[in-house]
């Protein structure tokens, strides 16, 4: 009789490991279930992406560089004209470009003259610019012109509004207009806008090789544009590795 109990007694312990080993066995497939459901997906392998911005449709190369005689940075050259209704409305998104651009690119504003009455306005720019206040009086006049209808016909008016929101000395600003160096650099912009093919403005050209093809619609990608030619320069300059 004690030989039976004891042949029982094993058989239920035997039964009792088998079925806590099953449950166990369950918990651990649930737990796993858990952990596959809950695994992160690997990430897909994403394919090099093209250029943003293409050669022909946002910008075109220039058959001759025009030499910025400047290895450690890239020049952008802005071309303009005062009284261009265009270059007006472009102007604030110049500057807030101005504010953010990389470090490695330099700006050079370059007034043209495109008709008889801009000459007075290359002048002035060029005269302010040798006086070190063309920018500060840059927006101020954009201003007066486009939202205050002034008109300026000839130096001495401008030269008076320059000494009024400058400070600069009026006879010394006249002077200056009236220089040789003045007289070389009025030279310079119109060759700089010849050589880089400029027909219209605003335009822009990125290293004295690529001009932007302006789009007076998406002034935001015009700046992409910008930017993007900037880093493709900044590489073939070897300014970065």
């Amino acid at each position: 009789m004690k030989k039976i109990l004891l042949i029982l007694a094993v058989l239920l312990f035997v039964v009792s490991c088998s079925e806590e080993q099953e449950q166990v066995s369950e918990l651990d497939k649930e737990i796993q279930m858990i952990k596959d459901n809950t695994k992160k997906p690997e990430p897909e392998i994403q394919k090099p992406q093209q250029p943003r911005y293409t050669e022909g449709t946002d910008y075109v190369t220039l058959e001759v560089p025009y030499d910025t005689e400047n290895a450690s940075q890239v020049i952008i050259y802005e071309f303009f004209g005062y009284t261009c209704p265009h270059c007006f409305h472009f102007e604030p998104t110049m500057n807030e470009w101005l504010k953010k651009k990389p470090s490695v690119a330099k700006l050079i504003r370059v007034p043209l003259n495109f008709h008889p009455s801009w000459a007075v306005y290359q002048q002035g720019f060029l005269t302010a610019e040798s006086m070190g206040v063309a920018e500060i009086a840059h927006n101020k006049l954009f201003s007066e012109i486009h939202e205050n209808h002034r008109n300026f016909t000839d130096i001495e008016q401008l030269a008076e509004w320059y000494a009024e929101n400058t400070g600069i000395n009026k006879d010394e600003f006249l002077s200056t207009a009236d220089s040789f160096i003045l007289d070389s650099k009025l030279r310079k912009a119109d060759n700089m806008g010849f050589r880089m093919q400029i027909t219209g403005t605003p335009s822009v050209v990125v290293n004295g090789k690529y001009k932007v093809q302006n789009n007076s619609k998406d002034q935001r990608h015009t700046i992409g544009v910008i930017n993007y030619l900037i880093g493709k320069e900044t590489k073939e300059m070897g300014l970065i590795k």
